[in-house]
């Protein structure tokens, strides 16, 4: 169970909030774990995600790469007096061509020991909350200038709050108590694209030439 004595606790507090809707299916993670940018370039979209992830946490994230992709591994531990956790997140985000565009995709699970007394138990599995999956992706279009907003990670907490859905249990990864830059400013986003076929800007005017001292003049006199 993921980050389990410190959910657990927060659920507790929580009261009656509800668990975050999950990705259990094929159909869930195709909707939810990838997105396709049109006119977007590779290195762009594999630049805005590594951003999202290393704001999320400076110190704890290191980064794997592959040609067409990356793995983030965040390492974390929780202590909770007379229990503890320690494990480490794995964000696989890869990148591949779609006729509409450049479509990507990212997976997310963890693995780690709980410990609280005298026993220890291993967890592994994966972080599969809908409402984690839409503020990455809102975050890496914010990253690549389509959408004009940063959303915080209080803005996402109130929404979720509405609805009755425990924030935290929701949204760690990236606003966790483990996440050192959950309240971390909104990054400098890219520079956005130029359309391809833009007018561009037009050619400055050449100076005319000096005339060069000791020349002739090409032009003939009239007869």
């Amino acid at each position: 169970m993921p980050r389990l004595l410190c959910l657990l606790l927060v659920t507790l507090l929580a009261g009656c909030a509800a668990a975050p809707h999950q990705v259990r299916d094929r159909d869930d993670y195709l909707a939810e774990a990838s997105r396709v940018f049109p006119g977007e370039s590779r290195e762009r979209v594999l630049k805005a995600a590594e951003t999202v992830l290393r704001v999320s946490d400076p110190s704890d994230f290191e980064f794997r790469y592959t040609l067409t992709g990356f793995t983030g591994l965040r390492r974390y531990f929780i202590y909770a007096v007379l229990a503890a956790a320690s494990g480490r997140e794995k964000w696989d985000f890869m990148t591949e061509a779609d006729p509409n565009g450049l479509r990507a995709s990212i997976s997310i699970s963890e693995e780690g020991t709980s410990s609280g007394g005298y026993s220890q138990n291993r967890y592994e599995g994966a972080m599969a909350s809908i409402p984690l999956y839409r503020l990455f992706w809102s975050r890496v279009e914010y990253m690549l200038s389509k959408r004009a907003d940063w959303v915080t990670c209080d803005q996402a907490a109130a929404e979720l709050a509405s609805s009755n859905t425990n924030a935290v249990a929701a949204l760690g990864g990236l606003c966790g108590p483990t996440s050192d830059g959950r309240n971390a400013p909104a990054p400098e986003p890219l520079p956005p694209l130029i359309a391809r076929g833009s007018p561009s800007a037009p050619p400055a005017a050449r100076a005319k030439p000096r005339p060069t001292a000791g020349v002739a003049s090409s032009t003939k006199p009239s007869t």
